[in-house]
């Protein structure tokens, strides 16, 4: 079975076997919707995380701006100063923010100044009393009289960042001051490389599942696709004993109970065929149990018919014991048969010490005539073969002719036999009795010999002969034996 699996295996490309296609398809389409799912879900996780961010920048400035004094803002001292920082720091720590900062208030934009600006990295702040220019960013100018987060980065003298604002008004609620946080780009990039990683960490252990998913998906119908392929190769050999016996519940389970019935049935249908067959030729039988039926008739068609007859077998009779004398007779007609299966034709009867057999029918064979001379050329060789392993002085008859005749079954309904019936038959008897005249091993008509190649065989031109039976005579022709 392995080499039948190798054989069917190698006709096929990786792509062409079912369970790799399938697989591959399946594989593609739940990658693709992982694919579609990472990016949706990527995105949505990017979307959640910024807005988190801003709600914690935001609460963050909020809480900070009121919890700072604005006399600490007014009167700033390094206790003051240090005091903001400290709440800065917690701030951060607790929300793991960037540096904090508070601008005061100035009617001129360009005129903002640094109070205090804390960064926890020690990343060059601003001195207090530094001024900064507020015009470029209106956003936070906004932010001295609420609280704001810018929609994008904005870069100034110390990279881009994502910066949050909320005010500290004023006893009289005018503008007095506003604390600031920044998140700068890095922080923002090294945000979304977690969540890229986190993603495509998600997809590679899911694509991961899926490779072992489709594996085993492929495996369980490669498995018994195989089976069933083998099976199938086995039978189409002529192996009919074999079952595939597949134990499953599935699609498979119920196809190999019936590719087991229909072996079976093969099976069955074979040993008829080949019981049969040793009674009836072996196409006719496969004719025969292919149509279901035997009606009496046939068809008139034109085909070759060989008659071939061992000679001097009622002298070869009298000195042979019955058994040694049917052993030879079998071994004659084996031998025989076999030159007639070679060429494909069909022995339509043994008679005795003769042989009857056709070639072009029951199937037709548009070169039935050098089939049937070539047949003949074959048992000429076989019986000198014969002859030298038998010891036995062995020589035969054979007469070849072309013609009309009826090929079917005659009998009756309850007993029928396949045969060939026409002038045909009768010639080709009268040309292998005409041998025993003209002292040839084989006879071949005209008419044959016109259906042949012309370089087939060399022959003897014996001319027109008068047979027995018929009005017409033949022209007659023996194949030349070689030197």
């Amino acid at each position: 079975m392995s080499e039948r699996r190798e054989d069917w295996a190698a006709g096929l490309r990786a792509w062409q076997r079912f369970h790799v296609r399938i697989t591959a398809v399946y594989t593609l389409v739940v990658l693709l919707v992982l694919t579609l799912a990472a990016l949706v879900g990527g995105r949505a996780a990017l979307d959640a995380a910024m807005v988190d961010l801003r709600a914690r920048m935001q609460v963050a400035v909020i809480a900070l701006a009121d919890g700072i004094d604005p006399d600490w803002i007014t009167s700033p001292d390094d206790a003051r100063r240090a005091a903001i920082a400290g709440r800065f720091e917690h701030a951060v720590s607790a929300a793991s923010l960037g540096n904090f900062y508070v601008l005061r208030y100035d009617p001129d934009p360009t005129r903002l100044s640094f109070v205090v600006d804390w960064d926890p990295r020690g990343d060059d702040p601003a001195e207090p009393g530094e001024i900064y220019d507020g015009s470029e960013v209106p956003v936070l100018l906004e932010g001295f009289h609420r609280a704001v987060i810018e929609d994008e980065p904005f870069e100034d003298d110390w990279g881009p960042s994502l910066s949050a604002y909320a005010p500290i008004p004023a006893p009289d609620d005018s503008p007095l001051a506003l604390v600031g946080v920044d998140v700068r780009l890095a922080q923002l990039q090294a945000l979304r490389r977690r969540i890229v990683l986190a993603t495509v960490g998600a997809w590679v252990v899911a694509a991961g599942l899926v490779g072992i998913a489709s594996w085993r998906i492929g495996r369980n119908v490669r498995d018994p696709l195989t089976r069933v392929i083998d099976a199938a190769s086995r039978i189409a050999d002529g192996r009919f004993d074999t079952r595939l016996a597949l134990p499953r519940d599935d699609e498979f389970g119920l196809l190999s109970r019936h590719f087991d019935q229909m072996a079976e049935g093969l099976q069955e249908r074979e040993v008829i065929r080949a019981t049969f067959g040793r009674y009836v030729a072996p196409e006719v039988a496969r004719r025969l149990i292919a149509e279901h039926r035997t009606e009496l008739g046939g068809e008139e068609r034109l085909l070759t018919v060989l008659f071939a007859d061992l000679q001097g077998y009622s002298t070869i009779s009298e000195q042979l014991a019955p058994r040694e004398l049917v052993a030879l007779l079998n071994a004659w007609l084996g031998e025989m048969q076999g030159a007639i299966d070679t060429h494909e034709g069909t022995v339509i009867e043994f008679l005795g010490d003769a042989i009857l057999a056709v070639f072009g029918a029951p199937s037709s064979q548009p070169d039935h005539a050098e089939r049937a001379v070539r047949c003949a050329l074959e048992m000429r060789d076989r019986l000198t073969g014969l002859r030298e392993r038998l010891d036995i002085p062995l020589a035969h008859r054979v007469g070849i002719h072309t013609g009309l005749a009826v090929a079917g079954n005659i009998g009756s309904e309850t007993r029928t036999k396949y045969t060939v019936i026409g002038d045909a038959v009768n010639v080709a008897a009268r040309l292998e009795q005409l041998n025993k005249t003209l002292g040839t091993d084989i006879l071949v008509s005209g008419t044959t010999l016109s259906e042949c190649p012309a370089d087939l065989v060399a022959t003897d031109d014996h001319g027109e002969i008068q047979v027995k039976g018929r009005v017409e005579p033949v022209h007659v022709f023996a194949p030349v034996r070689p030197a």
